[in-house]
């Protein structure tokens, strides 16, 4: 009854829009349902690989909003690799991908405001002392991991071009980490908070450039490009959720103190390496 009068209260608002500013949410909110394109990436988004269950701070607070439209989310698992083709066709309205927003990829799509900041660090082998720098990577017997469609690659292409490079068609981003835990890569890179957890469970490999991280950017959600009303309404529903402290709340409960995200002025992210 409660979804029914969130519903109806929904399709009243939109039917005092506008008819060009209606289409977007008119058709979520008609058909009920607000398709949400997912990557499996603990601790935003698990899938518990027998009961197909997903959880996350980032699938609760998909959730959150979706409630607050009055529509139900519906999930739809793709990759980083897939996520841009899949806004693109309509297959999901939204990604909550915790993706990096670059300038190439806002070509494709648009970016809902900064959930939090973070930069990529490397992974390499826990007695291995020959990389002090990104150049000492940029070589050709370096072999570099890492996940296809990420930042990570993105940058790793661009300031290691000498490296051997592979790109890793998973979304799971410790794939990379693991080339380099069995040794059959030197170096991955990913953000801090990945690697950081990955490094805690795996003796072997060890971070490099933590106090210093390198291609820092904002990370947020996703629509297709020029889907500006679904865009408003995740934003306000993002900064809300942020500035309340229910963001927080939720967090807490897959992340010791909430602090991966623990930032309703959006602070940089270094705080999880604590």
């Amino acid at each position: 009854m409660r979804l029914l009068l969130s519903l109806c209260t929904t399709l009243a608002l939109i039917a005092s829009l506008p008819a060009h500013a209606a289409g977007e949410l008119r058709r979520i909110a008609e058909s009920g349902q607000l398709k949400i394109g997912y990557i499996p990436s603990p601790p935003g988004t698990a899938k518990d690989p027998r009961s197909g269950e997903l959880t996350g701070f980032y699938v609760d607070a998909a959730k959150a909003i979706a409630e607050d439209m009055g529509v139900k989310p519906v999930f739809i698992e793709t990759t980083w690799a897939n996520f841009v083709a899949g806004l693109q066709s309509g297959q999901f309205d939204m990604s909550i991908g915790a993706t990096f927003a670059t300038v190439k990829r806002a070509m494709a799509v648009d970016f809902t405001t900064p959930i939090f900041y973070l930069g990529s660090v490397a992974v390499v082998g826990r007695d291995d002392t020959r990389f002090a720098s990104i150049a000492d990577m940029n070589k050709p017997e370096v072999r570099v991991a890492v996940v296809q469609g990420t930042a990570a690659e993105t940058y790793v292409r661009a300031n290691m071009p000498q490296a051997r490079i592979t790109a890793l068609n998973t979304g799971n981003l410790t794939a990379g980490f693991m080339e380099v835990a069995a040794g059959r890569a030197d170096v991955s890179f990913e953000d801090l908070f990945t690697a950081t957890q990955f490094a805690k469970q795996q003796p072997g490999v060890k971070v490099i450039f933590a106090d210093k991280p390198v291609n820092f950017l904002p990370i947020s959600w996703t629509v297709n490009k020029g889907n500006s009303e679904l865009l408003s309404v995740l934003n306000i529903g993002l900064s809300n959720l942020l500035v309340s402290g229910r963001w927080d709340a939720i967090a807490a409960k897959y992340i010791d103190g909430g602090r991966y995200v623990n930032q309703p002025n959006l602070r940089a992210f270094p705080r999880a390496a604590e």
